[in-house]
């Protein structure tokens, strides 16, 4: 398959996780604690994980107007996934959607899966037991076919140490192609953390990537908790700035020195503020690497060059700005299908009319660079 000549990955892809998921696939020890599909205010339905509702503040009186405008499901952005979501947005569903886009392969990312665990003081147990659910059944998800469908892990960061053994289940036993990582603090600990490490270490040596993929909002430190009466300041601040301070603590705390066959993908954030963002670190730290706790080798931009990726938009006309900067290397697309914000049906239409983008840079943004991140 292909479109208008070009074979497609798409970098960042969802999946709908069916309302018994984890009564189904979850560890029996932690079934009664298993997240769930109830009712909140006595009227509305959300997910629930321990005693919260999900996505994070649900039920709060402002969060909750806005969800329910957000996911009305006669609003025309949802009409157009009603055969999928009768479907249950099973496999078949999926398949279906990527040969409308003229996708080849998607790489599946969670959506619940990611919000769930979303809580600091969550028991570890639990969060791994969560995430070994999840990542079997996405395993089964994909199975329907495993040429075209590629899964992510999802791991517990509540513990480093049974996030490693969750990243080596899933990549080692599962075939995942890479280990999920939210783009805000787990615990309030920062991406520079040496605590990480072992991650790192971990996803060298099972031969994936790491991809930082934010949510919108969680019951952690959080930049989108501070707007909790507006979806666009949320959506539209914390997912890029949340990826950017992820990315900048990665980079300045030594991560790609200690580990130089580290790779890094940047998902759902935009791409148009990496050369500005690149710009201040390296500027930043002409000015104030001397006093740095990690002494770097190089610039900031020149790790990025050699280990990170970023997802552009489908429509995002400015990423023809960030090739002339950066370059066409490090940049790959998604359709986000099928959440409310993506372009499907015209995600990658709307990419290939970018004016000003040359076809070796449409290639290598559709199919080169992402093979090569997920290692396909």
């Amino acid at each position: 398959m292909s479109k208008r000549g070009y074979r497609i990955i798409d970098s960042d892809m969802h999946v709908m996780e069916p309302p018994d998921l984890w009564l189904r696939y979850i560890d029996d020890r932690f079934k009664d604690r298993a997240p769930r599909v109830g009712e909140i205010d006595g009227s509305r339905r959300a997910w629930l994980s321990e005693g919260k509702a999900f996505p994070a503040f649900t039920d709060h009186p402002a969060r909750g107007a806005l969800n329910r405008a957000r996911y009305d499901q006669e609003h025309p952005k949802f009409t157009r996934y009603a055969d999928a979501r009768a479907r249950g947005y099973d496999a078949q569903s999926q398949l279906e959607a990527m040969d409308v886009e003229g996708v080849d392969v998607a790489v599946l990312f969670r959506t619940m899966g990611g919000h769930v665990i979303a809580i600091d003081d969550m028991d570890a147990d639990l969060a791994a037991a969560m995430c070994r659910a999840f990542n079997r059944w996405l395993a089964d998800h994909c199975a329907a076919d495993p040429d075209r469908l590629k899964a992510t892990a999802v791991v517990p960061l509540h513990d480093v140490g049974l996030a490693v053994r969750e990243a080596e289940y899933a990549v080692g036993e599962l075939g995942h192609v890479a280990i999920v990582l939210p783009s805000n603090p787990v615990k309030k600990r920062s991406w520079y953390d040496p605590a990480y490490d072992p991650i790192w270490q971990a996803a060298c040596d099972l031969g994936v990537p790491v991809a930082f993929h934010g949510i919108q909002g969680a019951y952690q430190e959080h930049l989108a908790n501070r707007y909790l009466e507006s979806l666009v300041m949320m959506h539209a601040s914390a997912h890029p700035l949340e990826l950017m301070l992820a990315m900048g603590g990665l980079i300045c705390g030594g991560a790609f020195d200690r580990f130089p066959d580290l790779k890094a993908g940047f998902l759902e954030g935009t791409c148009a503020w990496v050369q500005w963002w690149l710009w201040r670190l390296d500027d930043d730290w002409e000015k104030l690497g001397h006093a740095e706790r990690v002494q770097l080798q190089a610039k900031p931009s020149e790790y990025f060059s050699r280990h990170c990726y970023v997802a552009v938009e489908p429509g995002e006309a400015l990423v023809t700005q960030v090739i002339d900067v950066l370059g066409d290397d490090n940049l790959v697309i998604s359709t986000d299908w099928p959440h409310d914000d993506s372009s499907y049906p015209d995600a990658m239409s709307n990419f290939l009319a970018i004016e000003g983008l040359s076809g070796e840079s449409k290639k290598k943004i559709l199919w080169d660079n992402c093979a090569r991140l997920y290692g396909l």
